[in-house]
């Protein structure tokens, strides 16, 4: 937009002259014949955020406002500025581009002097240099000012949106914890009933009613531990696992886990190592507890690996300083479909699934089989509960080469916390 032609010379003359009081007459006249007045309507941007500071302005009569593009290309309100003040000095000084765009809120007048003829006469003024850093100095006090005003609003409100949120957490925790209590008295019931029909003797010379007995069981075995697996991740989450500690034999949870795998390793051909498990020391924990958390890693294994893979468990002792000294280490590896760099933490998460997993009612089993997705959750939780730590290393993430994971358990020995 062209400006308009100037006033008078005297009256840009008498105008700076406040702004730059001091200034020898001869700078001053260069100034007054280097300047241009524009005259804007409202809602029009003087300058953008961005662009070269070429410019400095005075604003004559009206009103503009700074404004900050933000990252999602909103834009942030600072400041405004009236008639008698500067903008544009910064950007000069430091020969930078512009950090706010100005924009008019209604029909202005504002007075333009180039870079080149203001740096001149600024070099020639130290009183004027000192003017422009006091007035520089309360502008950025001012816009600490705000910013603090504005961060300290913006914490009380991102304080009250997380009481909210975990009141709201709190709500779904409970009303998780009491469904699941709920729904698992009554299925405990039918299993209990679908066992006894399986056991009897009418039906166990019928290969038809058998064979549905089977299926009535299987299933209800499942949802109960389904159930078992909500109720164990809402304690989790309320911090309600309560450690009872007793001396516990890795071998002998392992042994455990390995029978109740039997079945499904052969089905599958899978083969599960035990390795490292002689002379270890007992481990002072929660026997149910830790048997949940290494059952659910020695299930997610098989879970994502292949039939005809391996997984394997190996145990030993080590030092860990930051752990309180002698620990016992688990690691289990498998050859699956490995877990992408990316998820590596993310695993750990409820309802966490790594690649498509079957939605329909597959066996928890099968290779990538269906399952609420707890496991890990669970595993996390316990093991943090008492004191140790747990991670998942794995090269990547590909279901045709397998690339593998290991999933790895520290607890302390000597820790009774």
């Amino acid at each position: 937009m062209n400006g308009s032609p100037p006033p008078p010379l005297v009256n840009v003359k008498e105008f700076l002259r406040p702004f730059l009081q001091g200034l020898a007459e001869e700078d001053l006249d260069e100034l007054v014949q280097a300047a241009m007045v524009r005259s804007l309507p409202a809602g029009v941007d003087i300058c953008r955020e961005g662009e070269p500071g070429s410019t400095i302005y005075f604003i004559v009569q009206g009103r503009v406002e700074m404004v900050k593009r933000l990252d999602d290309d909103s834009e942030r309100y600072l400041h405004d500025a009236g008639p008698g003040e500067i903008f544009g000095e910064m950007a000069i000084i430091q020969e930078e581009v512009r950090t706010a765009t100005v924009r008019t809120t209604e029909p202005t007048t504002v007075l333009e002097i180039g870079r080149e003829p203001f740096l001149t006469v600024l070099s020639r003024s130290p009183s004027l240099g000192l003017r422009i850093l006091v007035r520089l100095t309360a502008r950025l006090r001012e816009a600490d000012r705000q910013a603090i005003v504005e961060l300290r609003r913006a914490n009380e409100e991102l304080t009250q949106a997380l009481r909210r949120l975990k009141r709201l957490d709190r709500t779904k925790s409970d009303f998780i914890q009491v469904s699941a209590h709920e729904l698992r008295t009554p299925v405990a019931a039918l299993l209990g009933y679908a066992q006894m029909m399986q056991e009897n003797p009418t039906v166990q010379r019928d290969p038809a009613l058998r064979a549905l007995a089977e299926g009535v069981v299987a299933g209800t075995r499942r949802l109960h531990r389904i159930f078992n697996s909500i109720l164990d991740l809402s304690r989790v989450m309320t911090d309600g696992l309560h450690i009872r500690r007793s001396p516990v034999s890795i071998p002998v949870i392992f042994q455990g886990i390995h029978s109740q795998f039997e079945r499904a390793l052969e089905e599958r051909d899978l083969t599960l190592e035990l390795k490292g498990l002689k002379a270890l020391p007992f481990c002072p924990a929660d026997p149910d507890l830790l048997y949940k958390a290494f059952y659910h890693l020695v299930h997610n294994a098989i879970k994502y690996t292949p039939d005809g893979g391996r997984i394997r468990v190996t145990v030993r002792t080590l030092d860990v300083p930051d752990l309180g000294g002698e620990c016992i280490e688990v690691a289990v590896e498998d050859t699956g479909i490995g877990i992408a760099p990316e998820d590596l933490d993310l695993i750990f998460e409820k309802f966490y699934r790594t690649g498509e997993v079957a939605l329909h009612s597959s066996g928890t089993i099968n290779f990538k089989g269906g399952g609420p997705g707890l496991g890990l959750a669970i595993a996390q939780g316990v093991v943090l509960a008492h004191g140790g730590r747990i991670w998942a290393e794995s090269p990547g993430y590909d279901e045709e080469t397998c690339p593998g994971s290991r999933f790895v358990v520290q607890l302390p020995l000597g820790r009774e916390t």
